[in-house]
């Protein structure tokens, strides 16, 4: 860097030795520096001359910081420091020196402040430059002594940092809050027969879990039981006419001792029966590995060959010991009831919903949700927390959906997720359409996410659009080299 000489007039001869400037004579105090969205850079610093500072009268101490990196320099503009009588030259003269930020007389075994402000347009390589400082001592335009290039600080910038307006949907209320608990129970019977013995095998288990199902909903006040359904099934084993008989008969004395457990009416319970259970039969063999599976699975297909036939066809074609497996590891789970215990949930305030998210979200609905999220400052744990059960208890739901993509981008980081759940959200809606601009925009897609921001401007988001198509003009215009 160039030697910064002073500009004044010399009229009197230099007093005194020149004096060498030193760490304890000129401090550098509070330095910061900042980024603002408009690409400019503000540097800030308080220069502390010290009362040890010693000055010829008409000597100037020129204190000039710039900024280096790359190869590249800076020149910020310089603190002027007069010695008396050189302050006096100056105004007789009407001498100001070019480019300087302040002049400041120095009053000696005086410490004295200089508060420092200048802003600059940002360039790409200022984010880690250098910021140093020159000392030039003058007198009678003669460089007495200079201290070049010592260290202030090393920048540290943080690279541009986008605030994209994501959107969010207000879920619609839900009139009549319909809830179920769903469950399978494997009841044991005798070969052949179709009355429960609750003490037979693990019966008195299963029927517990049931009677447990019910239970949650009778004894919780705040929801309302409206009705359990019933569906027995049978194993294909033995011919179809008896398996009719038992898979009816078991599911009618499932209903038989649930209504007598409880003395529900006869309306409240209603059932159904599937005499054999092919599908839960074919999901088995598929996801298995024994022989000749794909042999048995078209054999399963075959619509054309009666029921009874098929089923010994596959015991011919398994072999004995792969359809002794069959019968062991397979059919026992082929004789199920599956019940459902249908209810309905009243409606919570506000404050009652922040507890009952905590213990029993399955009874909120999606806006009561959503209102407990809005309760809580965005990107808190209470706010993403809210958003994530509400996926969870509505996973195929679009708003739900669309809300749990907005809170993750917002969260920053993996955008994977919120891709995930914004392909389940409603794919015409303004604010899908913001939202997918929004990533594009955070992944330096730019192009996409002005064509995104256009499109949803054009279905009625105008806030949201507007804000980020500033965004998006804020990073094209952003210095990246």
């Amino acid at each position: 860097m160039k030697k910064i000489l002073c500009i004044l007039i010399c009229l009197l001869p230099i007093l005194g030795e020149a004096q060498t400037f030193y760490k304890n004579q000129i401090h550098v105090d509070s330095e910061s520096t900042t980024h603002s969205d408009d690409n400019q850079l503000t540097i800030r610093m308080s220069f502390i001359l010290q009362d040890n500072l010693k000055l010829a009268s008409n000597n100037a101490a020129t204190l000039t910081p710039y900024l280096e990196a790359e190869g590249q320099t800076k020149i910020l503009p310089a603190i002027i420091i007069y010695g008396r009588k050189r302050q006096l030259i100056n105004q007789r003269a009407h001498q100001t020196p070019e480019n300087a930020y302040t002049i400041v007389r120095h009053h000696r075994r005086e410490k004295q402040k200089v508060d420092y402000l200048v802003q600059i347009p940002y360039e790409a390589w200022m984010q880690q430059a250098n910021l140093k400082l020159n000392i030039d001592l003058c007198g009678c335009c003669d460089v007495v002594e200079e201290n070049s290039g010592e260290m202030i600080a090393k920048l540290n910038i943080t690279p541009l940092k986008l605030h994209p307006a994501i959107a969010y949907i207000t879920p619609e209320a839900e009139e009549v809050k319909h809830r179920a608990i769903e469950g399978t129970a494997f009841l044991d019977f005798p070969v052949n027969k179709i009355a429960i013995y609750p003490e037979y095998r693990r019966n008195l288990t299963e029927l517990a879990k049931i009677r447990a199902s019910i239970d949650t909903v009778r004894n919780d006040k705040n929801t309302q039981l409206t009705g359990i359904t019933i569906h027995g099934y049978a194993s294909p084993e033995g011919s179809y006419t008896n398996n009719t008989r038992l898979a009816k008969g078991r599911t009618q004395a499932l209903v038989d001792y649930v209504s007598s457990y409880y003395d529900f009416d006869s309306n409240l319970i209603s059932s159904e029966y599937t005499p054999e259970d092919w599908d839960g039969f074919r999901t088995f063999v598929k996801n298995s590995t024994i022989d000749k599976k794909e042999e048995i699975l078209l054999m399963m297909d075959n619509q054309d060959i009666n029921i009874d036939i098929k089923e010994r066809n596959i015991a011919q074609l398994a072999g004995p010991k792969v359809y002794q497996y069959l019968l062991t590891e397979c059919y026992p789970a082929l004789r199920h009831s599956d019940y459902t215990v249908n209810y309905t949930v009243r409606g919570f305030n506000l404050e009652e919903s922040k507890e009952i998210i905590k213990k029993h979200p399955q009874q909120l609905s999606l806006q009561e949700i959503y209102l407990v999220a809005q309760s809580y400052e965005p990107g808190s744990e209470e706010f993403d927390y809210a958003f994530q059960v509400a996926s969870f208890m509505f996973p195929d739901d679009p708003v739900a959906n669309l809300n749990a993509a907005a809170m993750e981008i917002q969260q920053g980081g993996d955008l994977t997720s919120a891709k995930k759940h914004l392909a389940k959200a409603n794919q015409k809606a303004a604010e899908t359409i913001n939202n997918l601009g929004v990533i594009a925009l955070l992944e330096g897609n730019l192009d996409i996410a002005k064509k995104y921001f256009d499109a949803a401007k054009a279905a009625g988001l105008t806030k949201q659009a507007d804000i980020n198509l500033a965004e998006l003009n804020k990073r094209l215009n952003y210095p990246t080299k």
